[in-house]
């Protein structure tokens, strides 16, 4: 373990590397990247149109048919994708693994005959162009995102890829349509294409058996044997279900032309023990072989960084891909579901302390002692934050007003960061489009007019000079609000609409419930349940600047519109005073002050019920709300004005449903009842809430206990999805001052954790901000 552990991170001296691997159709009009995939990353839309040349230029020709672009757009994709598997995606294995398959960025052809390749591509620049617009004036970004779903592994542990073709043969039989028939063949032809990848694996085994010591070579007979039978067929053993699993979801990454962003495995301790407990129970395997057997398994994920080529210390320089793994949780009577897998599970986790599968721990009422021990222990012991809990009274609460059918709602998961779903039939876009929601308060302050560039972006609302009420501001603000809104959504529903058309994904179908009964591609709506998010992004900034507005000016009169608008305008310079007034004598939202929470909740209200409103146009896919502002607060911070609530432009804005930084004075448990507060009924994808804490909270066992203690509390008052970073300042400094010396220090950033060193210099700068604000011991729980 130890080997394939530092040949991972040896990335310069090892020749196994998984970095992208274009595959064209050879045509002139031919196309492998896709615009609307990145639109959401404000720092690679600069470089998109190298990246579309870069990687075409790169790419290598797959042979084709004559006949291929007379086929079905869906068939050609199916065929294109089985041809690389079958002959071009290279398969190796490394000294020692016991799990094959590690090859799987790609960059796959779109197969697009020359006519809709001059169609899309008009409609994709087009679609670009108004992304990077909206982006670079700060409003947000948008776009169709792959991945952040939960495929239904199960079933494929459960039938076998061979089980799934005799499913869609069957429903062909009975399809009049022939379009419907084209799409149900082009899933049959991409399942019997990962078989022909396991087939191929299975080969390489027995090729290097013949070298190998005896012990190896036994290793590889039965690794081979396992390949010529899962993903094929059913698996029957815990090898064989976690080479199953990991065969399929690294697919899964290859056939969306993407690293992996929020591929996530679900509830995996809960569909894989049943094939731990019967080995264990029948001798057919040790606790350390499951152990080993995880921790290979647990490698395979982080090679997705290998696209980035080595531009840091390790992979993973953003590490936000997301893989995630769910762990415990309850069941369909409120009772407990953690098993002895999830503590193997856990123990893996910490022994590997590698960035991916990044994993989510299901607290709940019913939550045994011995789990949250273990919770404390880890993060006592971590030197960062090691996973995200979730807690599932609240994200039930949520997901059951979306309209999810309450029967299952016990067995949901969260996939990316927090993001809660169904498993296995629902694509709820959960980062597609991201809502400056601060931005909307510089455009209520002037009329609708962006202050760095002078343009007219929202409407021409009153001059709140002349505004004599509360009442008045708050009606701009909501338009200027749902202007933002909607012209983030119109850009949506484009890209929406291009994925729909051009960009159909068969294998992914086939893991997806809905696909096979509607015969209709998951990218043209075809999962059982189709949503788009609405992220929220500078929740507290927000709040805090309308509670000034809303106290200062309108109620006590201690400041004047018009000596805030000129400050703002100034960005505070000499205005100080007036800076320090806004700051210190307004509500503040997260120290569960009643107005300063109330304004929070108005706010998400206001934006949320709006967005649940609205529907794309092709796809029929409704929108949600929910909080996960990843790094946008600094990314739009020099583009969002000084705001009301002290802030000057450039200052981070706020991040997820935490207050804004050095405002949360309360300590912890007043700043999980701000959360608890918002109404998840309205924010229903969940709200990812960071909080720092001091080590010395976790320092002996009584400390635990409360530690403990406060996390119970938690899934009573808090909110759906808890990250704990604990630990202070003074070391992270030291990380920026010798970073050799700690390249591998996991922090939590925002809904991910990430190696520090690694991060930008700004979001470590924004993280040692965050620790600094929270260096006094908090009060106690």
């Amino acid at each position: 373990m130890k080997r394939l552990r530092d040949t991972y991170f040896s990335f310069n001296e090892r020749g196994f590397r998984n970095e992208v691997m274009p595959f064209t159709t050879g045509t002139p009009w031919d196309t492998v990247y896709r615009y609307a995939s990145w639109t959401i990353v404000p720092e690679v839309m600069p470089f998109q149109r190298a990246c579309e040349d870069s990687l075409l230029a790169a790419a290598r020709p797959v042979p084709l048919p004559p006949d291929f672009f007379e086929k079905p757009l869906p068939v050609r994709v199916a065929f294109f994708f089985s041809e690389v598997l079958r002959h071009h995606l290279p398969v190796t294995i490394l000294e020692g693994d016991l799990i094959a398959g590690g090859q799987f960025n790609t960059a796959l052809s779109l197969c697009l005959s020359k006519r809709e390749a001059r169609i899309r591509s008009r409609k994709a620049e087009s679609f670009r162009s108004a992304a990077v617009d909206v982006s670079g004036l700060g409003i947000g970004n948008c776009g169709a995102v792959p991945g952040h779903l939960i495929p239904d592994y199960p079933k494929v542990l459960r039938m076998g890829f061979r089980g799934i073709v005799e499913e869609i043969r069957r429903e062909q039989t009975t399809e009049p349509d022939m379009a419907r028939r084209a799409t149900l063949e082009s899933f049959a032809i991409a399942c019997s294409a990962a078989h022909a990848l396991a087939g191929r694996y299975a080969d390489e085994a027995e090729r290097q058996a013949v070298d190998a010591t005896p012990e190896r070579a036994a290793e590889l007979r039965q690794l081979a044997a396992i390949c010529r039978k899962v993903p094929w067929e059913p698996a029957a053993t815990f090898h064989e279900a976690l080479q199953s699993l990991w065969l399929t979801h690294m697919l899964v990454l290859a056939c969306e032309s993407y690293p992996g962003a929020g591929v996530s495995f679900g509830r995996i301790d809960q569909y894989l023990f049943p094939f731990y407990a019967r080995d264990m129970e029948e001798g057919r395997m040790t606790h350390g072989q499951a152990r080993e057997l995880l921790q290979c398994f647990f490698i395979k994920p982080n090679y997705a960084y290998d696209y980035q080529g080595r531009m840091g210390r390790n992979q993973g320089i953003n590490s936000s891909f997301g893989q995630l793994i769910t762990l415990a949780g309850c069941g369909p009577q409120g009772e407990d579901r953690a098993n002895e897998l999830t503590y193997v599970f856990l123990d893996v986790m910490e022994a590997m302390n590698m960035l991916e599968p990044k994993p989510n721990v299901r607290l709940h009422a019913k939550s045994p002692e011995r789990l949250l021990t273990r919770v404390c222990d880890l993060l006592a012991r971590a030197q960062g934050a090691p996973f995200l809990l979730n807690f599932d009274e609240t994200s039930m609460r949520g997901l059951k007003a979306q309209g999810l059918p309450e029967s299952d709602l016990w067995d949901y998961a969260p996939v990316g960061c927090l993001e809660n779903t169904r498993q296995g039939d629902d694509r709820s876009g959960t980062v597609d489009v991201n809502l400056n929601l601060a931005k909307a308060v510089e455009l209520t302050l002037f009329q609708g007019r962006d202050q760095a560039s002078g343009r007219q972006l929202g409407p021409r609302t009153q001059d709140p000079r002349n505004m004599k009420s509360w009442p008045e501001f708050e009606k701009a603000f909501r338009a200027q609000l749902s202007s933002c809104l909607n012209k983030l959504v119109d850009l949506t529903n484009q890209a929406d609409t291009l994925r729909a058309t051009y960009a159909p994904t068969p294998y992914l179908s086939t893991l997806v419930g809905g696909c096979i009964e509607k015969r209709l591609d998951i990218t043209a709506g075809g999962a059982r349940y189709n949503y788009i998010t609405v992220e929220g992004i500078a929740l507290a900034t927000a709040a805090d600047s309308l509670s000034a507005v809303k106290r200062l000016v309108f109620e006590e009169g201690r400041v004047t519109m018009d000596a805030l608008l000129r400050a703002i305008q100034r960005n505070y310079e000499g205005d100080e005073f007036l800076r320090q007034t806004l700051l210190n004598k307004a509500p503040k939202y997260g120290n569960d002050d009643p107005e300063g929470d109330r304004m929070a909740r108005d706010l998400t209200h206001w934006w949320s019920e709006e967005t649940a409103t609205l529907k794309t146009p092709v796809t029929g896919k409704r929108y949600r709300a929910g909080y996960l502002s990843w790094n946008y607060g600094i990314a739009y911070a020099p583009l969002t004005a000084a705001t009301p609530d002290g802030r000057k432009r450039g200052v981070f804005l706020a991040n997820g449903v935490a207050a804004v930084t050095g405002m949360d004075k309360a300590g912890p448990t007043a700043a999980a009842r701000a959360v608890g507060s918002l109404g998840f009924e309205a924010i229903p994808n969940g709200a990812s809430h960071t909080i720092t804490l001091p080590p010395s909270l976790a320092r002996d066992e009584e400390h635990r206990r409360k530690l403990a203690g406060f996390l119970r509390g938690y899934c009573v008052e808090g909110g759906s999805a808890l990250q704990i970073n604990m630990i202070d300042a003074e070391t992270l400094l030291e990380a920026q001052r010798r970073p050799d010396e700690f390249s591998h220090l996991l922090i939590r950033v925002t809904g991910y954790n990430a190696y520090f060193v690694d991060l930008g210099r700004e979001i470590q700068n924004e993280i040692i901000a965050r620790e600094r604000a929270h260096s006094a011991e908090a009060p106690k729980p």
